[in-house]
């Protein structure tokens, strides 16, 4: 008889940060004129992600939730390589992120010359 493997515990604080960098890719593309589809696909992303949580943080849907929560973290994260390719420049998204913090009081700063 096989023993049974658990799924190991579900990674909240990483999923969170996911999130947070799916919504400044949203932001980015919004502030870059994105498309409707182009902002409903990334936006789906996010709600996916949130749905995870949700059902990982759900006391109520005990092992059966934890594992929902996992397939979905699964799937989604095929979707996240897909939002950004390796030519896609990170500045953008860091100051889409730092506006929201801020509430758009991003400021600038040169680099420090030699970095």
């Amino acid at each position: 008889m096989p023993i049974p493997v658990s799924a190991p515990p579900f990674p909240f604080d990483a999923v969170r940060d996911l999130l947070g960098v799916v919504r400044a890719i949203y932001a980015a593309a919004k502030d870059g004129g994105a498309s409707r589809e182009d902002l409903a696909r990334i936006a789906k992303v996010g709600k996916e992600l949130s749905r995870a949580l949700d059902l990982a943080g759900a006391p109520q849907q005990g092992a059966s939730g934890h594992a929902a929560a996992w397939k979905v973290t699964d799937k989604v994260m095929l979707q996240v390589n897909d939002l950004v390719d390796p030519l896609t420049p990170a500045a953008p998204l860091l100051l889409a992120a730092r506006s929201r913090v801020t509430g758009n009081r991003v400021m600038t700063r040169s680099k420090t010359p030699g970095r």
